[in-house]
């Protein structure tokens, strides 16, 4: 075999490599989120791979660098780590409604058994008769976040009647 042959072989080889390295890690850690506006309230839930969350709250070097205001310790139940990954989320992720700052009043949490994948949800209220803008950000340790933006449109449908939504 030539050396152009060999090298040929070596970088498709890496070539192929790189390419299962990064599809992998983008299923790993991608986090994605809905925010949904409803007549006076928003509700955010958040679907995110909880071992790489619960490992990225235990880093410690997030903490050093400030990504993280304190290290999930290692030996927590499962209800303590849902609780400290509740507090660690709410206190880091912002909403603004109408730009006005908007406190999340409930938090829960729960793990889909026969995944590694979690969903959050964050509900707020807010006492805005129109919504216009809508501002959020989210804990450094949950990675890129893939956002969606509802605004649901409700209509009472008589039996038979058809709806039309204009968007």
């Amino acid at each position: 075999m030539t050396l152009f042959k060999k090298l040929q072989w070596l970088i498709l080889a890496c070539a192929l490599a790189g390419m299962n390295l990064s599809l992998s890690a983008h299923e790993l850690n991608d986090t994605s989120a809905q925010v949904i506006l409803r007549d006076g309230q928003v509700e955010v839930r958040v679907i995110t791979d909880i071992d790489h969350l619960i490992s990225a709250l235990q880093d410690n070097q997030a903490w050093l660098l400030g990504d993280i205001d304190t290290v999930m310790p290692e030996n927590l139940s499962a209800v303590q780590q849902a609780d400290f990954i509740k507090k660690a989320l709410k206190q880091k992720m912002h909403l603004m409604v109408n730009n006005k700052v908007i406190s999340f009043e409930r938090v829960t949490l729960a793990n889909n058994t026969n995944t590694d994948r979690g969903e959050i949800v964050f509900q707020a209220q807010h006492a805005f008769p129109e919504v216009k803008n809508v501002s959020i950000s989210f804990h450094k340790s949950l990675g890129a976040v893939h956002v969606s933006f509802v605004k649901p449109q409700y209509k009472l449908l008589s039996a038979g009647e058809r709806a039309d939504v204009v968007f």
